[in-house]
């Protein structure tokens, strides 16, 4: 019978070196562009209190909020998100300049259905950009969304933007005299297009009492093809005046980002994200010939969330990259290291009495920036021999009593075999060089 206690909790994962190396190449060429972009990190505490994080959450995603009551009563629950968070932070410093750009690379947790791309605890590195109600906000943080994901080694044609706008959606919505008391869940089958398919969305608005002449035109919106001009044309002339306010902005975004030179902007009326807090433009990110991961981004504009939450109304618009699922598409294409990197060099020494040298010489590579290991295990040479070749050293450097007395160690090359006596002044330099051959 397997011991329980020696199992990970369902959804989530362990992370062995080569795991780890991954995901710090991934994640510091990430925190680069966010830097360029003149953002700055904060963290926030892993729980927060429940009344926080379910302000404005939508339905689904509170059912999914891991939380408990303290020992004092209180309810508190893990951030399934790191925006709500920052909203909090905000609310309390109004006296930040605005705009405020802030970024975040942290784990978060939902209570989901495990599956590919989808763990309950997962990493999500993000920006959140706090002040401006204008479109540059938005068009800003999509291109920050894209230089981050072609800086870890998606070429651009691979990167596909789906964007649309939750107003947009909203006024739609009102032209359908959809209730408002169902456009949570209007919204919820809706974004669930891409995952499910047309018909899942369909019986989704029949449960909902939706008119089967409505859901046609939902359908007929979900599928329109053709370019953004022609997109956007169409919807000028099914509902005019209605949404012209809201396609001129998505006009302006899209010149926007051409200046940007983001390439591959969809708009895709099914993009209206799953938090209940969007109100503008909502986008997510793909990869193309890895849909099957679903969406590696997304974000998009929320104007009401800080005042929501206690603060003053303060406009603002964000994203998050899922590092997880970012590494799952990264590892199929190759994009990724193959192995970590290993010690260069193994001090040893046949001799104990000799073992303070060894510590001596490894702190001496250490100051030059070599990384190198002692034996720890009191082995025999060859023990230690066997255990370097084992974890991917270069060099074993063996400290002898012959040797030390003419000031050298001997260095033992464990791809060519080969082994020669070198200064131990000059052994630093030595094991830097490029392209070692004894």
């Amino acid at each position: 019978m397997v011991d329980t206690r020696l199992q990970r909790p369902r959804g989530t994962r362990d992370y062995l070196p080569l795991d780890c190396f991954k995901r710090r190449v991934v994640i510091e060429r990430i925190r680069s562009v966010f830097e360029r972009f003149g953002y700055g990190e904060v963290l926030t505490p892993a729980f927060e209190h429940l009344e926080l994080l379910e302000a404005k959450a939508g339905s689904e995603v509170r059912e999914q909020i891991y939380w408990f009551e303290d020992k004092a009563g209180r309810k508190l629950g893990l951030r399934f998100e790191m925006t709500t968070p920052i909203a909090r932070i905000v609310a309390t410093m109004p006296h930040l300049p605005k705009p405020i750009r802030f970024y975040y690379i942290a784990p978060v947790w939902r209570y989901e259905e495990p599956q590919l791309g989808r763990l309950r605890e997962f990493w999500q590195a993000g920006i959140e950009l706090i002040g401006s109600p204008h479109v540059e906000a938005d068009a800003e943080v999509i291109a920050v969304t894209w230089y981050s994901l072609r800086d870890v080694g998606l070429e651009d044609e691979r990167i596909e933007v789906r964007f649309s706008s939750r107003a947009l959606a909203d006024r739609i919505s009102d032209a359908l005299n959809i209730p408002r008391e169902l456009r949570e869940d209007f919204y919820r089958y809706i974004d669930k297009y891409h995952r499910y398919g047309i018909e899942y969305v369909v019986k989704g608005l029949e449960s909902l009492g939706i008119s089967r002449e409505n859901i046609e035109k939902v359908r007929e919106l979900l599928m329109i093809e053709g370019s953004n001009e022609e997109k956007i044309e169409l919807l000028d002339k099914l509902f005019g005046s209605t949404i012209r306010t809201e396609l001129e902005k998505i006009s302006t975004l899209l010149d926007l980002l051409k200046s940007y030179n983001v390439k591959n902007v969809v708009l895709d009326l099914s993009i209206v994200r799953g938090l209940a807090y969007y109100t503008g433009t909502v986008f997510e990110v793909y990869v193309k010939g890895q849909e099957d991961v679903g969406s590696i981004a997304g974000g998009g504009r929320y104007d009401d969330l800080i005042e929501l939450v206690g603060g003053s109304n303060l406009p603002a618009t964000g994203m998050a990259i899922g590092i997880e699922r970012l590494i799952e598409v990264l590892e199929r294409l190759g994009k990724l290291p193959t192995d970590y990197p290993r010690p260069v060099a193994a001090v040893v020494t046949p001799k104990m009495d000799l073992y303070s040298r060894c510590l001596e010489i490894a702190n001496l590579l250490r100051q030059h920036g070599i990384p190198c290991i002692v034996d720890v295990m009191r082995r025999s040479l060859r023990a230690n021999l066997e255990y370097a070749v084992k974890i991917g050293a270069k060099f074993l450097v063996i400290v002898g009593e012959k040797e030390l007395k003419l000031g050298k160690v001997a260095v033992k090359n464990l791809t060519t075999g080969k082994q020669m006596e070198v200064s131990i002044h000059e052994l630093p330099t030595f094991l830097k060089r490029d392209n070692v051959v004894l």
